[in-house]
């Protein structure tokens, strides 16, 4: 069974010396996003398509522990801001 997952990439200015990329997600209707512990700073903003749905990927599976078959996203917003959906296989 597909199992999604959506949320935001943010690039964000404020959250430490350096920036980095947050990745926060989505839960039901209403609720508010959930920010994810980690801050990636080694991927710079002006990145690539394939490098910012690898980094979606990859901070999911830190959190999820499981390995995504599909990243879809859209920038959404200058700076950059990023609306994505992940889905990866799982027990039904």
């Amino acid at each position: 069974m597909e199992h999604p997952i959506s949320g935001r990439l943010y690039w964000d200015t404020t959250h430490a010396a350096t920036p980095g990329w947050l990745l926060f997600l989505e839960g039901r209707p209403g609720d508010t996003p959930t920010m994810l512990p980690g801050f990636e700073t080694r991927l710079p903003r002006d990145a690539s398509h394939a490098e910012v749905a690898h980094l979606i990927g990859e901070m999911l599976r830190r959190e999820t522990g499981h390995l995504l078959w599909q990243v879809q996203f859209t920038q959404i917003e200058d700076g950059p801001v990023y609306y994505f959906v992940a889905a990866y296989e799982g027990p039904a």
